[in-house]
């Protein structure tokens, strides 16, 4: 006897043959032969309660991830014959295999249909993957703010961030400038400026672009005609 495979391989396509097939009762054996042992499920009554329980019944097939037998479904309708003689049954039968061994499966269809077994491992790697991504992340963001910690400062933020020496250097630029500011004939006093904060942060521009104090006693030492003519290119 030829060893017949599965013919559909789907909970829809197992419901249109019981839909379009002449009947109502049905049985559901395991293997692809209607033997009385391997009975599995049997129904008798309307159509639309069977459709319902044939529903259930493989959803369960389905639902069991270990299980790649193969069934077959056998449709039973009684053929109507003259009076006098017996009814016999009529028999319409199809074998399906609702889940199946990727190894199995055709590689074209490998891509986009899998056990539910395989979705759910695929799915379970996703959720390790982005929650390993997240404390990578994490461990990222703690390691940047323990490095921005220990970075030592320049001397110059170093110097700027002491109160003491901000007051200091202040008293000595405000003290350069007022010389500077007194040879180009601006009055003495730093011109625009009114409170020693926004000096400091001007200085600290400066300090930044690499203005230092010996570049402005190099500028105080100019004569008045070089400074003028400095200020006026300003």
């Amino acid at each position: 006897m030829a060893a017949f495979r599965p013919e559909i391989f789907t909970i829809d396509e197992v419901l249109n043959f019981y839909d379009t097939a002449d009947g109502n009762d049905y049985k559901i054996f395991a293997g692809v032969n209607p033997t009385a042992q391997y009975l599995r499920y049997n129904f008798s009554g309307e159509k639309e309660i069977g459709r319902q329980e044939l529903q259930m019944a493989l959803t369960q097939l389905r639902n069991n991830v270990e299980n790649y037998n193969p069934y077959l479904i056998q449709v039973i309708s009684e053929e109507k014959i003259s009076k006098g003689r017996k009814k016999e049954p009529i028999l319409t039968s199809i074998s399906f295999q609702l889940n199946r061994p990727q190894s199995y499966m055709p590689m074209q269809q490998m891509a986009g249909v899998g056990s539910p077994r395989t979705e759910m491992l695929l799915e379970k790697l996703i959720e390790q993957n982005s929650l390993m991504q997240s404390r990578l992340s994490a461990l990222e963001s703690i390691g940047e703010m323990e490095e921005e910690e220990d970075e030592p400062q320049s001397p110059i933020n170093a110097m700027l961030s002491n109160p003491e020496l901000q007051q200091t250097l202040v008293a000595g630029v405000m003290g350069l400038l007022s010389g500077l500011f007194t040879k180009s004939g601006v009055p003495t006093g730093i011109a625009g400026i009114e409170n020693e904060n926004e000096a400091i942060t001007i200085l600290n521009s400066l300090m930044s672009k690499g203005v230092t104090i010996d570049h402005l006693r190099k500028l105080n030492e100019m004569n008045s005609m070089k400074l003028q003519s400095l200020l006026m290119m300003l």
